[in-house]
């Protein structure tokens, strides 16, 4: 496969040197369409560097087959590559998630592209964490995404969408019996993403050996919050996935001693602002034939329903099954939502712990506010 390449010049340089046993040949790179970081990176390439015009008339003339984008998939540039070649019909488009580094993605152009998805599969959890985004310690553990909606809707998904990586998340999704069966269809519905399963890692040295077994054979990853009480078992932790030959990565972006509050009662955040600080403001959340802007919009009826909060905004999320369903996720990736409004500008940390019981301060930038209501 003859391709051309753009992006981030130094990223591009490493992604030629880590493909060089693949069977791709990067012919130019186009100059026209560089990643700006922000940094003092002197623009360096082996490559011929030729233009997009260039590059389309080279694709036309079947002397390249496509380009790959030397970016991470949640950055804008990266997006407006992506409607770029859409536009212009080019057949091949490798894209990254370099936040989960699953290497070369080739996207399908037909398709509206989301880099990262997740979906609850369990809302509650065993050890409901305090100010937890997915609201835990507000559900019961015997909610659940019914197995016949959540393939009714990963199907849909799949339809309509092409996504480099999909969580399957809670609350703790290692609670399900049939976990088993929720691993299965993702994979059939999505065969060539990046299937992951975010979990506290507690109960894997309990796991039954179907569970481990549809992990291993569909090619899932595990990805595990080292939160305190799993740090102490990370030794039992890996006495079941070794031998299960079952990949698990440890995950300290957001460091588990710690928690990001950011929410507000006051409704007057400046939602660009608060966007820029959210760690949720990629995370498309599957739910209910639905595709929330974030996992908070999602369930965060519940935390109002909770704590009596009437103005709370409700969540809207785009239908999967609606006819202009690629114009309104684009929209969606543009535009904040309502909730934006009550995320706040800045976050506070606070120190990793239980709730017992979960209080509305928890979940609050500034607990101060609680002296208005």
């Amino acid at each position: 496969m003859k391709v051309a390449i753009c992006g981030y010049p130094p990223l591009a340089q490493q992604i030629q040197d880590d493909l060089t046993a693949e069977d791709i040949e990067f012919k130019f790179f186009v100059g026209d369409l560089v990643s700006d970081r922000g940094e003092d990176t002197e623009f360096t390439t082996e490559l011929p560097t030729i233009t997009f015009f260039d590059f389309r008339r080279l694709v036309d003339a079947g002397e390249l087959d496509g380009m790959v984008v030397a970016e991470d998939g949640r950055k804008n540039f990266t997006k407006a590559v992506v409607q770029t070649c859409k536009f212009y019909r080019i057949p091949k488009l490798g894209l990254l998630d370099l936040l989960y580094q699953n290497g070369l993605y080739w996207a399908d152009v037909e398709k509206f592209f989301i880099v990262y998805a997740e979906a609850n599969i369990v809302d509650g959890c065993n050890l409901n964490c305090k100010a937890c985004t997915h609201f835990s310690p507000l559900f019961k553990t015997d909610e659940i995404y019914p197995l016949e909606n959540f393939q009714r809707d990963i199907r849909q998904l799949a339809k309509c969408c092409d996504i480099i990586t999909f969580r399957l998340i809670g609350g703790e999704p290692l609670l399900l019996k049939n976990l088993d069966e929720y691993i299965k269809i993702t994979r059939r519905y999505l065969p060539n993403s990046s299937l992951r399963i975010a979990t506290n890692g507690l109960l894997i040295p309990s796991l039954p050996q179907k569970i481990l077994d549809a992990i291993r054979e569909n090619s899932f990853e595990i990805d595990i919050t080292l939160y305190p009480p799993t740090v102490k078992i990370l030794d039992k932790i890996e006495a079941v996935c070794v031998p299960n030959e079952i990949l698990c990565n440890l995950m300290p972006f957001d460091k588990p001693e710690t928690f990001n509050v950011n929410m507000s009662l006051r409704s007057d955040s400046d939602p660009i602002k608060s966007q820029k600080v959210c760690v949720n403001d990629t995370c498309r959340f599957l739910r209910d034939v639905k595709i929330y802007k974030c996992p908070v919009e999602a369930l965060s009826y519940r935390f109002a329903k909770k704590f009596g909060l009437e103005n709370f905004p409700k969540p809207s999320g785009v239908d999967l099954y609606a006819q202009n369903v690629s114009e309104m996720l684009s929209m969606l990736d543009r535009n904040p939502v309502e909730l934006c409004h009550w995320c706040s500008e800045r976050t506070r940390k606070i120190p990793w712990e239980v709730a017992r019981p979960p209080k509305l301060e928890d979940w609050l930038v500034n607990p101060d506010e609680l002296n208005g209501l």
